[in-house]
């Protein structure tokens, strides 16, 4: 007893068809996909104010973080990286510059060597940050992570350092360009000039370091010559030094300056030692006085009061630390009791760091006195020395010929080892100082604006964001709350005909006056059920049809009341009858009492004829429910229901029956066994798709042959569809 799919689906045909938007793909299986731009928007509109407060939220989440945001400032320097040849031996033209094809390659290499973990080493020896932890207070960075490292806490806060700079530096070089951008980001803006500018030099260092290591050639080479030079060198004072052993003369020369002609030199050894021992009386002499001095001057002071006490680094710390624990003492006394142990402590500390700084300043003091103590020993000694030196007479005749011989061949080979020593020493110089390939071109100032947070970019990436998690929203509310809401999704999610769309009516307008005025948009609605119903069965209109519903008050009532009219239009003998046991409400839409019913006929205590009244309404009879039994389903279970609905049916060219829903009710399951056919009558944006197809299967399940379904109360504006959606489901069942 179905509808014939072609007449039912034609309306549903030209409704796809007048949709302007809708597009159509193919899926990997043939099958025709359609994304329905007009559904989209209307799942947009029913989410507007949800959409609205998200975007607002989103906004405001953007303002209030861009306003909590730690202002980022960023100094960048630049440096030109021009490509040449590495100088060997210091005598290439300056600017001979290698030919290499892969320059993309070296510039990219001069990128990475920028970004090693070398570099950012030496920037942090070089601005002694291993050991400054306001470094990393300046750049935010919380130490929490080096008590929780496994490394010791030295090491861990060296790793931490080098991956903060690692982290803030950035480093850009345009394709078309040899000019290396260095930046460096931090809060701190004077802070960021400083990083930046460290980097660039210390980039520049290293390469000159490595150009020097690379110069290893020439440096080899002289190298082995001056080995050479050295054992020559070292032949010829061997050979000189044994001829002085034999002939028993000492040469002392080599204690004189090697500038000064050989003949103002002492050759003896008691010559040379006395003029040695005459130098050293005078140092001596010297030191003795100034120690004597200095001593004089510190005996009668204060050990603290010394400017050797007062410059000593170990003291200033002691200073320092005294200050910063006096600071806490106070406070802690200002809080605290002096028996507090924290005070006790902070007291203790105070005494032994006055006992230390006492301790270092009276060593301080004893070792002024010591120096002085020893220099006049020393005087005395060499004194002593000299003296015991001037009772020897030492008569050495120079008379060794041969001696200045070899003396002026050692003099030839040192002259030779020395030129080689220089020419080696100028040749690491020159592989330092060689004209360097990298420059700076502009040194990082300090920057003025910060470039995080950047207001116009946070608040459009919070709207963006606010507009990921709108459609998120509507697309999670859409399939969470899976409710129907247009014709179209009772034809897609339950698989039923739809046999007709009424419009929402206002609450200051009456349902009657709507359906008996044959010109009203309601009217129409259910003259295209009725026509639909006409067609719904083999043999034309159903002899009886219940009317249900999911829950209460989703319009089956009206709508029984006013299919009764429409069908009474066209001349048909119909009988409304309220099997609504429960909360009766048929009586009151043909505004008659409800005295005696159906359920007197159910019983038997009425005839068929006692129970039915003729209405206002041409062609149409009305049976009211009656008393309200207290067990409304064993009366309609009973073997009574099929035998009456049959009997009254004979009589009509049909019945519509008013049922109860069936959610939660067994009544609607009988009732709809005992019916030719059964009405769905579902409230638009009311009822979830599962709630309704629950509700048909429990009807399908009892014997109930459910024709179709009607659409009650929809309002296209309110779904967010156009008013033509709503027109061309005027007719679309017709």
């Amino acid at each position: 007893m179905n509808i014939p799919d072609s007449k039912i689906q034609s309306g549903h045909d030209r409704v796809s068809a007048a949709h302007e938007n809708q597009y159509y793909d193919f899926d990997h299986d043939g099958g025709l996909i359609s994304i329905d731009l007009e559904a989209i928007w209307a799942a947009i509109y029913r989410s507007r104010f949800w959409i609205g407060g998200i975007l607002l939220a989103c906004f405001l989440a953007g303002v209030v973080f861009t306003i909590l945001s730690t202002p980022i400032f960023r100094a960048t320097s630049t440096v030109q990286i021009d490509q040449e040849a590495a100088k060997v031996l210091g005598t290439e033209d300056a600017d001979a510059t290698a030919a290499i094809a892969d320059s993309d390659r070296f510039l990219q290499t001069q990128i990475d060597v920028i970004r090693s973990r070398t570099l950012a080493q030496s920037v942090a020896e070089d601005m002694q940050l291993f050991n400054n932890p306001l470094f990393l207070e300046q750049m935010n960075v919380s130490a929490d992570s080096i008590e929780s490292s496994a490394l010791p806490p030295e090491e861990a806060q060296r790793e931490l350092v080098i991956e903060t700079l690692e982290e803030n530096l950035r480093v850009s070089l345009p394709i078309d360009s040899r000019i290396a951008s260095i930046s460096f980001d931090s809060p701190n803006r004077g802070l960021a000039a400083s990083m930046a500018n460290s980097f660039a030099e210390n980039y520049i260092r290293n390469n000159l370091q490595r150009r020097f290591e690379t110069s290893s050639y020439a440096r080899e080479f002289l190298q082995e010559q001056l080995q050479e030079a050295a054992i020559q060198l070292a032949d010829s004072e061997r050979e000189a030094l044994d001829y002085a052993r034999s002939t028993r003369v000492i040469d002392a020369s080599n204690a004189a300056s090697a500038n000064q002609s050989t003949s103002a030199n002492p050759q003896s050894l008691v010559t040379a030692t006395l003029v040695q021992l005459n130098n050293d009386y005078s140092a001596a002499l010297s030191r003795r006085i100034a120690a004597e001095q200095a001593w004089q001057a510190a005996s009668g002071q204060d050990p603290l009061s010394l400017p050797q006490a007062l410059n000593n680094l170990a003291i200033q710390n002691l200073l320092q630390e005294r200050a910063r624990v006096q600071a806490d003492y106070e406070q802690e006394l200002q809080r605290r009791r002096d028996e507090f142990p924290t005070v006790k402590q902070a007291k203790a500390r105070l005494d032994e760091l006055d006992r230390q700084i006492t301790a270092i300043a009276t060593s301080i003091q004893q070792t002024i006195k010591s120096n002085y103590e020893v220099a006049l020993q020393q005087e005395r000694a060499l004194e002593l020395e000299i003296a015991n030196l001037k009772t020897v007479t030492l008569d050495e005749q120079e008379q060794g010929v041969q001696l200045a011989i070899l003396q002026r061949q050692i003099a030839n080979d040192r002259q030779l080892y020395d030129a080689l020593l220089t020419r080696f020493n100028e040749l690491n110089a020159e592989a330092g100082v060689q004209a360097n390939n990298l420059s700076v071109v502009d040194r990082a100032s300090t920057p003025i604006e910060p470039i995080s947070p950047n207001i116009p970019l946070n608040l459009i990436i919070s709207l963006l964001l606010g507009g990921i998690l709108s459609g998120a929203f509507v697309f999670g509310r859409e399939q969470f709350f899976d409710m129907l809401r247009t014709p179209d999704d009772v034809r897609r999610k339950l698989s039923l005909p739809l046999l007709g769309a009424s419009p929402r009516v206002d609450a200051d307008e009456s349902v009657q006056d709507l359906v008996l005025d044959p010109k009203t948009e309601v009217s129409e609605h259910y003259a295209s059920l009725r026509s639909s119903l006409i067609l719904a069965t083999s043999h034309g209109l159903p002899r009886s049809l219940s009317f249900t519903s999911a829950v209460q008050g989703e319009g089956k009532s009206s709508s029984c009341y006013a299919t009764a009219i429409a069908l009474a239009r066209i001349g048909k003998r119909v009988l409304v009858a309220d099997l609504d046991l429960r909360r009766p409400n048929q009586h009151r839409m043909f505004e008659l009492e409800n005295v005696d019913g159906m359920s007197d006929l159910l019983t038997g205590n009425k005839t068929m004829a006692e129970v039915t009244h003729a209405t206002e309404h041409e062609g149409v009879f009305f049976i009211s429910s009656g008393g309200i039994p207290p067990n409304p389903t064993d009366l309609l279970a009973g073997p009574n229901l099929r035998q009456v609905l049959n009997g009254l049916a004979s009589q009509y060219d049909i019945l519509l029956i008013d049922s109860p829903p069936t959610l939660g009710l067994a009544d609607a399951v009988e009732i709809g066994s005992a019916t030719e056919g059964v009405l769905f009558v579902t409230e638009a944006g009311r009822n979830r798709a599962k709630n309704v197809r629950d509700s048909i299967a429990r009807l399908q399940a009892g014997g109930a042959n459910v024709l179709g379904v009607l659409m009650t109360k929809f309002d296209a504006k309110s779904a967010g569809y156009s008013y033509s959606y709503s027109y061309n489901y005027q007719y679309a069942s017709s």
